[in-house]
């Protein structure tokens, strides 16, 4: 989950940084696991195919970001309509929904639409149908649901994103509302012409972070509902420790990443791009790089401190962004003009805001490594062992390890759902402790 009170800008030249990323790092990879990078090119992929398979999860990506980003806007357009009470609730109602372990909400699909309904899912449970059906249209529609189901899994905890992130940039617009009015301009123009211009710049920086995220959940949806793509091949060779097959992950993935936000560049309105050093270090795709290399045996020891770095590392930019909006703010140079000395400033002005800033820090990071560590345990499993009681008991019930566990789920996924609830909740409640103590410019 993203930390929405932040906005950090993207650096430039973006989608060629997650290209030449995701090539550095299977590089990096390969030379510290001592693999010689001929590998790269003598190794291959199972059938369908590479590049059928990221085609495939292309396809599913498109889909879910472009119903999170309607869904998104439909909501909180709607929200705003409605008053500041009610974006509120929305808005908290985004951010519980973008609070649930992807591996509940994947799993909690599998147990409602197969095991309580009985209805199909291609890549699972293939709809039984007379030999007569067998029609253009019958097969046209399978083809579609086979895509359609994993994009709607996928879409449920980016739409959640999507909401907030809408609400939330809708307080860094100018309010243009009483002007409008004055000259007549009726509210559905005021809100769907006024508004969003102003809110598509921020709304395609906040679509290029999900972009980051959004092929790490296709993972564990992929992976759960047995669609032949990138992601379901990807967590077999992380759960299988195939350094080859990760080190092809990162670099398809970065691929995928950069086209994906080069997409977005369809979206009217530009942001000036950040050129300091943070932005260019967090904006990468950090936590699918983690998720490949702690899986790694020789990295049990400290797997969990890889997970805690790349959470730092990516949110590194938003609060470095959110700090210098601050200090800006401060009344520095009137107390260096009233004689005040520096030690005084700093505990008058800057400890107060610093010590906020760093309980919302500390609270963000919590939540997040909790959210983490579930996408963690859900595609490797055998993580479950570095954790103690409680959180392994959280964590085991959301990680599915035989035919066994798959068929009690399906018959009772109440026990899935709890802990993903149990998560959820601890998260939210830390996400919202967060917003409250973090300090605001004015």
């Amino acid at each position: 989950m993203m930390s929405v009170q932040q906005f950090s800008p993207p650096p430039r030249w973006l989608p060629i940084r997650l290209l030449f990323g995701g090539l550095v790092a299977a590089v990096v990879l390969l030379l510290t696991q001592n693999r010689s990078l001929s590998t790269l090119f003598a190794w291959d992929v199972p059938g369908p195919g590479l590049w059928v398979r990221c085609g495939s999860s292309l396809i599913v990506l498109v889909t879910a970001l472009l119903l999170a980003m309607s869904v998104g806007l439909a909501a909180g357009q709607l929200a705003r309509r409605l008053g500041s009470r009610m974006e509120m609730f929305i808005a908290l109602l985004g951010r519980a929904l973008a609070c649930l372990p992807i591996a509940a909400i994947a799993w909690g699909f599998i147990g409602g639409w197969i095991g309580h309904l009985g209805w199909p899912v291609e890549t699972l449970l293939p709809a039984q149908l007379p030999e007569a059906a067998g029609t253009w249209q019958t097969m046209l529609a399978r083809s579609l649901w086979e895509f359609l189901a994993p994009a709607l899994v996928l879409a449920l905890p980016l739409c959640g994103e999507a909401i907030q992130c809408v609400i939330t940039d809708a307080t860094a617009t100018a309010d243009l509302d009483f002007s409008l009015r004055a000259r007549g301009v009726t509210q559905s123009s005021r809100l769907w012409v006024h508004h969003l211009r102003q809110l598509l710049p921020l709304l395609r920086v906040r679509m290029q972070s999900l972009c980051l995220i959004a092929p790490v959940y296709l993972i564990i949806v992929e992976d759960v509902l047995r669609f032949m793509g990138w992601g379901g091949w990807l967590a077999q060779s992380i759960r299988g420790g195939d350094v080859t097959g990760i080190a092809f992950g990162f670099i398809t993935g970065g691929a995928m990443m950069a086209l994906l936000c080069v997409c977005l560049f369809v979206l009217r309105g530009r942001l000036k791009s950040s050129s300091s050093f943070m932005p260019a270090l967090a904006w990468h795709p950090w936590f699918l790089w983690a998720l490949g290399v702690m899986s790694l045996p020789n990295m049990s020891v400290v797997c969990w401190l890889i997970l805690w770095l790349a959470v730092l590392v990516a949110d590194s930019a938003a609060w470095h962004q959110a700090w210098n909006s601050i200090e800006d703010q401060l009344p520095i140079d009137a107390a260096r003009v009233l004689g005040a000395s520096e030690g005084m400033i700093w505990i008058r002005h800057i400890a107060p805001v610093q010590f906020r800033m760093l309980v919302a820090w500390v609270c963000t990071i919590v939540a997040q490594t909790l959210l983490w560590t579930a996408v963690a345990c859900a595609v490797k499993p055998r993580l479950l062992d570095e954790l103690a009681d409680p959180l392994a008991q959280w964590y085991r019930s959301l990680t599915i390890t035989s035919m066994r566990d798959a068929a009690q789920t399906l018959a009772d996924p109440s026990a899935l759902l709890r802990a993903g609830g149990c998560i959820a909740l601890v998260a939210l409640c830390l996400i919202q402790v967060s917003r409250i103590v973090q300090p605001r410019p004015t």
